[in-house]
């Protein structure tokens, strides 16, 4: 769960893939990062212990071989998990702590086990610490879908999460692509509902991306529209940590969005929300061209009719 730094303010946990780097000096002493296919996959089966078939004499027997590497995975899910509780164990202070349900427990271990990046064990270390604090803050089925979680869907799921907003009463997480309102006057009679677009791929969520987290069910797939807003009532509408009130400037405008899954939603409060200030004022200019916008510090977005 993103957690509250000293000024009060809510932090992302960024989920990021720093990488191995591999220094061999070359005749000229120069270092040199590039490696051929060959020897990255040499690289690789030495370092998950199938290499024998690799080298002209094979000095263990096949069940011993295989016993010494079922040996090191072992030892290695050790480490991920004493990893893991170490930077729980950073994060704890004396907050008033409760019992995790034990299979939980259990289950979160298991899987836990499986995670090696050292982003993603911060992310499974927050939520162990959220469990601790909240029994039954995150669901098992989040677990399970976040274990098979790839570096770059996590990654895209943390970009996605820059942009949400939520909107109206309903409280989930929801991405605006735009709005329509009907023309006013006679030209209504003649001319379809004016509709203005945010292109999400302006702030590196690709529809590539989006697609993505469709499949994996964080979002779903269907492009949503508001009901009807009126100018009689206003909606909040939260995001980036500010609250604003937009009040349509004409009847019967609408806006398009798409919605975060509740396993979506859960899965967003754990990667926490990085600031997009850039996207937020785009959204911002984008929806004053339909919408009398009142910020929770009381000034007001320029507005066009």
């Amino acid at each position: 769960m993103a957690e509250p730094n000293k000024n009060g303010v809510i932090e992302a946990v960024i989920v990021e893939d720093k990488g191995t780097k591999h220094s061999n000096n070359t005749q000229g002493g120069h270092e040199s990062h590039i490696k051929s296919s060959q020897h990255r996959l040499a690289a690789i089966a030495t370092a998950h212990h199938i290499d024998a078939k690799l080298h002209e004499i094979e000095h263990d027997s096949l069940t011993t071989r295989a016993a010494f590497r079922q040996l090191q995975i072992k030892q290695q899910q050790q480490a991920n998990l004493e990893k893991i509780i170490k930077v729980t164990h950073d994060l704890c202070r004396d907050e008033t702590a409760s019992s995790p349900d034990p299979d939980w427990l259990y289950r979160f271990f298991e899987m836990a086990k499986t995670i090696y990046g050292e982003g993603m064990q911060n992310l499974w270390a927050r939520i162990l610490k959220q469990e601790i604090l909240k029994p039954g803050s995150t669901s098992l089925k989040a677990l399970a879908l976040l274990e098979t979680m790839t570096q770059r869907e996590a990654q895209a799921l943390q970009r996605a999460c820059s942009l949400a907003c939520t909107f109206g009463s309903d409280g989930a997480n929801k991405l605006i692509t735009g709005f329509r309102h009907p023309e006013s006057g006679m030209k209504k009679y003649f001319k379809p509902d004016l509709a203005e677009r945010l292109a999400l791929g302006s702030f590196k969520l690709p529809f590539t991306d989006l697609m993505l987290l469709m499949d994996l069910g964080l979002i779903l797939r269907t492009e949503l529209e508001s009901g009807q807003l009126e100018p009689t009532s206003a909606v909040p509408l939260s995001g980036q940590g500010k609250t604003f009130m937009i009040t349509p400037l004409r009847k019967s405008t609408r806006i398009y969005y798409y919605r975060f899954s509740p396993t979506g939603n859960e899965l967003a409060k754990l990667v926490g929300q990085k600031a997009h200030p850039e996207y937020l004022d785009a959204l911002m200019a984008l929806l004053s061209h339909a919408f009398s916008i009142n910020s929770d510090t009381g000034s007001t977005v320029n507005e066009k009719a």
